[in-house]
């Protein structure tokens, strides 16, 4: 009986986005809400989280979420549902840009 026809193929969502917080006024302020981000998105969406950018300002942040899987549909369903919990929040999205990549195990 031959082997059944496995895909060794893995998926990773990237998502990069630039997020403004129009009401925040201190360093302090702008990791609370980095936090909570972090924390929403890891534990609801399983997403890699991390701020690589303007680190040094209070109201802007350029974070980068990434999620990976064995299923293409799958990640990008997960994906959207991260931008829409960004999208739904008190903060601004400024910018935001997506990219799937595709790797062979």
């Amino acid at each position: 009986m031959p082997a059944p026809n496995r895909s060794n193929k893995g998926f990773v969502g990237i998502l990069a986005v630039e997020l403004f917080f129009p009401e925040n006024g201190s360093l302090k302020g702008k990791r609370m809400y980095l936090r909570r981000i972090r924390d929403n998105v890891t534990r609801r969406y399983g997403a890699s989280f991390a701020e690589v950018g303007h680190q040094d300002l209070w109201q802007r942040s350029r974070v980068v979420l990434a999620v990976a899987g064995s299923d293409h549909r799958v990640v990008e369903q997960s994906m959207s549902r991260l931008r829409t919990y960004l999208d739904s929040q008190e903060w601004e999205v400024a910018s935001c840009a997506t990219e799937m990549v595709e790797v062979d195990a």
